[in-house]
């Protein structure tokens, strides 16, 4: 993802440059919950273990039983009130996607399907699918379809990108916004698709040509 990464990151220093001269505008957003978690110290670090403990897991270093259950030991000992905080439907909206996913991969005219729309195009065939069912459930759906996993990995990373479901991380600064600045939430959402599709369509070409001259 090292080429990927490079070219988005100059897109972004790019599109930077462009908007600070453009707009003579700014709408300020502050949130709650910055003054909660910056001073306190302790829940930081907990924080942070917590997320070392889960990469371990991710890395399939530690079995991920035993991760959920420190997890939940360590946040009930040292920020009980974490819970009512939570965004369940949020959660609920994950857990379904994975769910539909499961699903529809067992349906054998599906899969059959899927199969010959992936085979080939597995970096077209990942954005797609993000678009609709989110980047990490359309990588675990489309993974079983084809052999050529670097490409779609590739696809759907370049697939968070576009529509505000394509990354569950877009999702969730959106409802904050909403949440928090309920008045922008509908120019924040433009504001949001249109510099999304831009970003997709210029890592999407640079995909298809790298890989051709790869």
């Amino acid at each position: 993802m090292l080429p990927y990464a490079s070219v988005a990151l100059l897109a972004i220093l790019v599109w930077c440059l462009v908007q600070s001269r453009a707009c003579h505008g700014t709408v300020r957003v502050s949130f709650a919950e910055r003054a909660r978690l910056s001073g306190n110290r302790v829940h930081l670090a907990v924080y942070a273990a917590l997320f070392a403990l889960d990469l371990l897991v991710v890395a399939r270093i530690l079995p991920y039983g035993a991760a959920l259950g420190v997890t939940a030991a360590a946040l009930l000992l040292t920020d009980r009130g974490i819970s009512r905080r939570v965004d369940y439907s949020l959660l609920l909206t994950f857990v379904g996607f994975f769910i539909f996913i499961g699903n529809l991969g067992r349906l054998p005219a599906f899969s059959q399907l899927l199969q010959r729309i992936v085979s080939g195009h597995e970096i077209l065939a990942g954005v797609a699918a993000s678009q609709v069912i989110s980047n990490v459930p359309a990588a675990l759906l489309l993974s079983g379809f084809t052999e050529d996993l670097p490409a779609l990995t590739i696809g759907v990373n370049l697939g968070g990108l576009g529509t505000l479901i394509a990354s569950m991380a877009s999702l969730i600064s959106y409802k904050l916004i909403a949440r928090e600045e309920s008045r922008v939430k509908g120019a924040y959402f433009r504001y949001f698709t249109t510099t999304n599709i831009c970003f997709l369509m210029i890592l999407l070409i640079f995909a298809l040509f790298f890989r051709g001259w790869n």
